[in-house]
């Protein structure tokens, strides 16, 4: 059977500490609050085909939110044909900065995921958002992967992203695609000096910075492995690499 779950959290400052004020969850979510960072865990094995999953996220004004898993999420072929889904929405208020950085989503062979990321910015709000997809185990093929993120400020469009990775994704495996990639991080940046695009190419690595208004960036990076992809990263973008 497919399972449904939401968590849910509000975050606010209380005189320059972060508070949560509301945290709601659903297995497989847990949600806590370790240091100077808020963690969502896996309670269970999920997603797995079918199951539908969304993450809710307030950061009230002021607040600054780094927002985080405890471990990577394996994303599972289920018993039955079916795509699983893995929807997070975020609203940071006034004044607010958002650090959103999970581990890696990895793309079992024979899955079929969705990702989507929606974040709504106030007028003077910031962010840094990074995701990782691991295309496969090792030495397996990846599952069918859809990943898409969209950043709004002041109701406005910044950046609408979407990407399909997948052995039946025409190009895939090419250069129209990520080649022969097996880790690809994305990430965006708002409330920096984006300055000019540049780019990193390092044999079947490459990582490219992207300015997209004067104070927002997409960095994409693409190799082998993780170790390899974060390792180029840090040399392009030193701010966005997460660890």
């Amino acid at each position: 059977m497919s399972l449904r779950a939401n968590a849910r959290l509000e975050v606010v400052d209380v005189d320059g500490s972060l508070v949560l004020s509301s945290v709601r969850s659903e297995p497989p979510f847990a949600i806590r609050k370790c240091g100077d960072r808020v963690m969502v865990a896996g309670s269970a094995a999920s997603p797995v085909g079918g199951d539908r999953l969304s993450l809710d996220v307030a950061v009230g004004a002021g607040a600054r939110l780094d927002l985080g898993t405890v471990a990577a999420t394996m994303v599972w072929p289920g018993a039955e044909p079916g795509r699983s889904e893995m929807s997070t929405a975020c609203v940071v208020g006034e004044l607010a900065h958002l650090d959103w950085r999970p581990e890696p989503t990895v793309s079992v062979a024979g899955s079929d995921h969705l990702i989507t990321t929606h974040v709504e910015l106030a007028p003077t709000a910031t962010c840094r958002l990074i995701d990782e997809l691991s295309l496969g185990r090792h030495d397996e093929p990846s599952g069918a992967l859809e990943w898409e993120l969209r950043v709004e400020r002041g109701g406005r469009v910044l950046v609408h992203h979407a990407e399909r990775f997948g052995p039946d994704v025409p190009g895939y495996g090419s250069v129209v695609g990520v080649g022969s990639a097996r880790h690809v991080c994305s990430g965006v940046l708002v409330g920096v000096d984006a300055g000019r695009a540049r780019t990193r190419i390092d044999g079947a690595s490459a990582a490219g910075w992207l300015p997209v208004a004067d104070d927002t960036v997409i960095v994409m990076a693409v190799g082998p492995d993780r170790p390899t992809v974060l390792a180029l990263l840090r040399t392009l973008a030193p701010e966005l690499a997460p660890g």
